[in-house]
């Protein structure tokens, strides 16, 4: 009797703890919240590594919680990691592989969809338009907001990002309104993605911009903690923070993320505070996964999940198998995809130059020990692991959720078809990766013919990189080269024949050269397949409008607003048409209204803003609209004269000058190289104003204008 007491002891000490955590938990109660911040290596919090800096609300929430130092996503980029979090499941089986042309359309449930089906009110919070709702991953809120504005007029679509401030504000708001606590909220925060630009006071000698977004990261999230425990919500509730991946930081030759599955890109910090704060690890010990966080709900609920899942619950502690993969390299520049799996301390990599690491001795994953054991074990059971995946087909992308993306600033490619080729190993070809962003960065600031020059280099020595070939049309499209976009527009159909964008590429160039009717061939192509893309209309009343056929030109912008009522490009015609109209107020709402959903606009758009403020007699916000025009459409040379103009009335001299310099520089027209040498004249420098025409003579030799001026130079030969 005496050794069953003591057993059924020895069994309450080991159950009671376990149950016990329970004992003020009411689901109905208890405010769950899915906290991610995105591009967050671990190794940047003080957490998980002592030598970082302090990151002062990751130590809090783990104080208060269980930190997981062995934790990893399954792929290094947002949308497919964002999707595994939501469903338990690995990237081979949500279906989701990329951020772009992939959408979660699978049966099984999101921990949204389940969470509401409890009785939970659910909502997320969006910073970037990786996570638009398009992509599927709003199935179960009751409120989604991934209203992101390109508030820069970036080219990226990585750069196209909401303040995590305004993020947190918008949940606040939420939150304020909400009678209970029986809610969900998913909050999403951008700050550490690229491109790194800290607030001043996250700026220092020794700190690099990344680390500063970390810690501003950091310092956004504890303020959304004081906002909980001001609401009395923080104390019982269920908060899991995490990264989604992490970021390159060109340690192997990656600046970001997406192609390699080294440790900087797969290891990330996890937190999980359970209501009450209590503790049934102190720390998780176990090597853990971005699948494991939906089980885990469900498992401290004490409730069964909605289907078989890839992850396990936390709570468990159970050491196992980590998969990661990537095909970003295979379906953006044609190269070999990625496959790892993590055992323990080892990391081994499947790739056409096979990789094996010991986590535990070399974490920075520097010393390649491939054929050691266990590495070829390793090796056999992610083959057989890998083999019973379907490789998912992107999907064609929705051709008005395309342009919507392209109108926010992403400009990139969809995938290639790789199928049968011998595809070679990222290591061998990351260079050119960062070859491709300098070119890129060229194109930024207006150097298109510099930028198309980068990118003809990169095609000759690697023709199947399909991200440089879209780039390369698009910039030398730009540039002026316009045989040559068409050339490689034409190329890009012949690859992707099922894609829009290029039909549409080469549409704009002949519209460019002035070729009406043959733009307008190419955008009908384009509604013939899709008879229902509002864009394609806006873009034949744009066409009329240009020929002057302003009855069709109505037409056709009636049949774009009818099917989508806020199109911007349909009402920056609606702007353009108004001008013409002598309805200058009108215009002036358009390009406003144009402006809350794309910051850049369209060519002209911001010129003619400028055009208005002058007409208002409001030259500063004049001077606004020309610089505008100028950094989102450097090679316009209009803003550069009229600013001048304007500068050079208000008597500076000076400025109107170094306007003109930056327009001869990216938009020369005969006039630039008039007025800078008028300009030099009044400033009595004889001696300038003669080169500077001389060199205008050179480029323009014929212009009258210019010719003009020699009689009024001193000694001009």
């Amino acid at each position: 009797m005496k050794k069953i007491l003591l057993l059924f002891f020895i069994l309450s000490l080991v159950i009671l703890p376990y149950c016990n955590r329970h004992h003020k938990v009411n689901f109905n109660k208890t405010p769950v919240f899915l906290i991610v911040i995105d591009t967050l290596r671990a190794d940047h919090i003080s957490v998980f590594n002592p030598g970082a800096e302090k990151t002062p609300t990751w130590e809090k929430i783990a104080k208060d919680g269980i930190a997981f130092p062995g934790a990893y996503t399954h792929i290094p980029l947002t949308l497919p990691s964002h999707t595994t979090m939501f469903t338990g499941l690995i990237p081979p089986h949500t279906g989701v592989r990329d951020n772009i042309g992939f959408r979660y359309d699978k049966k099984e449930k999101t921990i949204s969809e389940w969470l509401k089906e409890h009785g939970k009110k659910t909502a997320a919070f969006i910073s970037a338009i990786v996570l638009h709702h398009r992509t599927g991953i709003s199935r179960g809120f009751d409120f989604y907001e991934d209203k992101i504005e390109n508030k820069t007029g970036a080219m990226s679509m990585g750069a196209v990002q909401r303040k995590g401030s305004e993020t947190i504000s918008l949940a606040e708001d939420w939150i304020r309104k909400q009678k209970d606590s029986n809610f969900f909220i998913f909050l999403h925060i951008y700050e550490p993605h690229s491109p790194y630009i800290p607030p001043v006071e996250y700026i220092k000698e020794g700190r690099s911009f990344y680390e500063g977004e970390v810690l501003y990261a950091d310092h956004l999230v504890g303020e959304f903690i004081k906002f909980l425990k001001k609401r009395k919500l923080y104390k019982n509730a269920l908060i899991i923070m995490v990264g989604d991946h992490g970021e390159g930081l060109k340690e192997h030759g990656e600046s970001e993320h997406g192609v390699f599955l080294y440790n900087e890109s797969l290891h990330v910090p996890l937190v999980v505070k359970l209501p009450y704060n209590e503790r049934p690890l102190k720390t998780g010990k176990s090597s853990v996964a971005l699948s494991d966080i939906f089980p885990t709900i469900c498992d401290y609920f004490e409730m069964n999940c909605p289907h078989k899942m890839d992850g396990v619950s936390l709570l468990k502690n159970k050491e196992r198998k980590i998969y990661s993969e990537s095909l970003y390299g295979k379906y953006h520049y044609g190269w070999a995809p990625q496959y790892s799996i993590i055992e323990g301390k080892y990391h081994f990599i499947l790739s056409p130059i096979r990789e094996f690491y010991n986590l535990q001795r070399d974490p920075g994953e520097r010393r390649n020990i491939y054929g050691f054991s266990p590495s070829r074990q390793m090796e056999a059971r992610l083959k057989s692991y890998i083999s019973n995946f379907k490789e998912d087909r992107p999907q064609k992308v929705d051709p008005e959720f395309l342009k919507k993306l392209q109108s926010l600033g992403y400009v990139g490619t969809i995938h290639q078809e790789t199928k049968g080729k011998e595809l070679p190993d990222p290591k061998t070809k990351i260079y050119l990766l960062e070859k491709l962003g300098k070119a890129l960065s060229m194109a930024r600031i207006g150097k298109y013919k510099e930028s198309a020059r980068v990118l003809d280099e990169i095609l000759k020595e690697e023709p199947n990189m399909e991200e440089a070939l879209v780039q390369a049309a698009r910039i030398n499209e730009e540039a002026g080269n316009y045989k040559r976009a068409i050339e490689l527009y034409k190329e890009l159909i012949k690859r992707r024949p099922n894609d829009i964008s290029p039909l549409l590429g080469i549409g704009s160039v002949y519209h460019r050269m002035g070729k009406y009717d043959r733009a307008m061939e190419h955008v009908d192509i384009v509604l013939e397949g899709n008879p229902k893309f509002a864009l394609g209309y806006s873009l034949k009343a744009m066409i009329y409008y240009y020929k002057m056929d302003f009855k069709n030109f109505e037409k056709y912008l009636k049949k774009a607003l009818e099917l989508d009522p806020e199109l911007d490009h349909a009402h920056y015609l609606k702007g353009l048409n108004f001008i013409r109209l002598g309805r200058i107020l009108d215009a002036k709402n358009e390009f406003l209204l144009v402006e809350k959903q794309n910051t850049k606009g369209y060519l002209d758009m911001h010129f003619n803003m400028a055009l208005i403020y002058s007409l208002e007699g409001k030259f500063e916000r004049s001077k606004e609209e020309y610089r505008k025009e100028m950094k989102f459409f450097p090679a316009n040379p209009k803003p550069y004269i009229n600013l001048a103009l304007l500068l050079r009335r208000e008597r500076n001299l000076v400025e109107a000058i170094h306007t003109l310099l930056i327009g001869e520089k990216l938009a020369p027209v005969p006039e630039t190289y008039y007025l800078i040498s008028m300009y030099y004249l009044q400033g009595r420098n004889a001696e300038a104003a003669a080169r500077w025409l001389k060199r205008g003579l050179k480029r323009f030799p014929g212009n009258p204008k210019l010719q003009s001026l020699k009689a009024l130079i001193p000694g001009f030969q």
